[in-house]
């Protein structure tokens, strides 16, 4: 790759579930007051385009942590964070309407900076702008 050409970081990150009481689950709503435990990031895994490596960070790369708080993801949002800094463009599928704000919502949680302004593809807007399909989901287009 040539050293002008942008540096492409290729992600995706998994979520945990809330964890809610509710009475009902037919409820509609849940107000904020019922979650007992907010959903974190389990992990993150990254790919640089032209590079053969895949990475990833998970809650369980940290053990004292996790022996701690099960539910504590500050080392996958922190270490995270210091690859996107390295990043001109990041890919993903659905990451302007998830993964990019979950993450930065997860940064302020821990009272990190959020990412920074990247340029990004979003390869769920550009199937749902360019292709009629079924379904938009990154496993179906796959």
């Amino acid at each position: 790759m040539a050293s002008n050409s942008p540096k492409v970081l290729l992600y995706d990150l998994e979520t945990s579930h809330n964890i809610v009481a509710q009475f009902d689950p037919a409820d509609q709503y849940t107000p904020h007051t019922n979650l007992l435990v907010e959903r974190f990031i389990i992990s993150v895994s990254w790919k640089w385009l032209g590079e053969k490596t895949v990475y990833a960070v998970s809650i369980l790369d940290n053990p004292k942590r996790f022996a701690k708080d099960h539910y504590d993801d500050y080392h996958v949002v922190s270490e995270f964070l210091k690859v996107a800094e390295e990043a001109d463009v990041v890919v993903g599928h659905n990451i302007d309407q998830f993964d990019a704000r979950f993450l930065n919502g997860r940064a302020l949680a821990h009272g990190l900076d959020p990412l920074p302004p990247l340029t990004s593809v979003d390869t769920l807007k550009i199937a749902k702008l360019k292709f009629r399909l079924n379904y938009n989901k990154l496993d179906y287009l796959a």
